[in-house]
């Protein structure tokens, strides 16, 4: 795919930010995880015309996961497509070689107005399973200081296959640690630095299940379910077996479900509404990412006003440098941690009307493949290397 469309001033700066989030895509976030996603990143970067794609959409949408998304659906229909045979997930049996950038560069410029249609009115959406591990953490950490039942909102909810997170069995270091083994979904983690023993208790009775969203998924929509499955990753044939599950588990119960809504704008409306007094656990993963400085403020201020009514604990799994930039009290924030933003802060806030408890529990892969717990309250992680 070569050449570029539509110049106008600035392109070039915003072609050259591009390059830089794909290849630092590629490097922290392929990796170690996809092959296949961390050589095309890099190629993506090399590609004027591939970029000039993204570049035609609006700014919000140039995301290395939004383009691959696009191109994963379109290939859930033609797997008999020579980029499918670098696909797992499609029945692929492909290694990755030097044929897999411009194979993938050739699918694109063929299906060009397809892929630009997708790229300007989707949205990323992701249901990340395994960041249930966070989830429990840090719910674990809540029931420790405020024992009895909660409410439980997922800000960013997608699907709201995560409010269900009890409903799952969880595996620490390959051994079954809490849940009935009988779930249709089982949720992995290694441990780093310490025993997964003891790490996850007894999950504290849920009163309700909410989630927000700017774009819910419906799971009853067939289409809407497709572009779910398509954030999977080309090698992640037992994610997409667990996604699966845990779509099959939400459409079987109404336990749980999801509104439209902003995170700066509705949290404490929403919350608010929400009936009786029990504390509301707010869980967000990743959400950050998506929101300037300005509107972390703004989110950070709606978890105050919904504090005033009745406690909010906001458990998190977040890149550090965006979490140092919302006030949280902990010192290992204002240091070198604040710059490991490759990894994610595992963390709980406990908040009241007038003051917070603010803790980290551990440092993670941002997909939660790992958890370090943490060793002290002011642990500040340099123990953990570089992955």
């Amino acid at each position: 795919m070569t050449g570029t469309r539509h110049e106008r001033p600035g392109r070039a700066a915003e072609a050259e930010r591009l390059r830089r989030l794909f290849r630092f895509f590629g490097a922290t976030q392929g990796a170690g995880r996809s092959p296949v996603y961390e050589t095309l990143s890099e190629g993506v970067a090399g590609d004027d015309g591939l970029l000039a794609l993204l570049l035609d959409t609006p700014e919000e949408q140039r995301r290395p996961s939004l383009l691959f998304a696009a191109v994963n659906l379109l290939l859930a229909s033609r797997r008999d497509s020579e980029l499918a045979a670098y696909y797992p997930i499609h029945g692929g049996r492909r290694a990755v070689d030097d044929h897999l950038v411009p194979t993938f560069s050739a699918f694109c410029d063929r299906h060009h107005d397809e892929l630009a249609r997708l790229l300007a009115r989707r949205s990323t959406q992701t249901n990340e399973i395994r960041r249930c591990v966070a989830l429990r953490l840090g719910v674990e950490h809540v029931h420790r200081h405020w024992p009895g039942p909660v409410a439980f909102v997922e800000l960013g909810a997608s699907a709201g296959l995560n409010l269900l997170f009890d409903h799952y069995d969880y595996r620490l270091d390959g051994e079954a640690t809490t849940g009935t083994g009988a779930s249709p979904v089982v949720v992995s983690c290694e441990v780093r630095g310490s025993s997964g023993a003891g790490l996850l208790g007894t999950p504290p009775r849920i009163t309700r299940r909410l989630g927000i969203d700017r774009h819910p998924i419906d799971l009853s929509d067939l289409d809407a379910r497709a572009w779910l499955e398509a954030f999977i990753w080309p090698e992640q044939t037992g994610e997409l077996a667990t996604l699966r599950g845990a779509i099959d588990l939400a459409a079987s119960t109404s336990a749980a479900s999801v509104v439209t809504g902003d995170a700066t704008t509705d949290t404490a409306r929403i919350l608010g509404e929400l009936p009786g007094r029990e504390p509301v656990v707010v869980f967000t993963a990743s959400l950050l990412s998506y929101l300037t400085t300005q509107a972390r403020a703004a989110f950070v201020a709606q978890l105050h006003e919904a504090a005033r009514l009745r406690p909010v604990a906001w458990v998190f799994a977040e890149a550090p440098g965006l979490l140092a930039t919302t006030a949280l009290d902990v010192a290992a924030l204002r240091g070198p941690l604040a710059r490991r933003n490759s990894l994610y802060l595992v963390g709980a806030s406990l908040r009241g009307a007038d003051h917070h408890h603010d803790r980290l529990l551990g440092l993670a892969d941002p997909y939660l493949r790992w958890f370090a717990p943490a060793r002290d309250p002011a642990d500040d992680f340099r123990w953990v290397p570089a992955d």
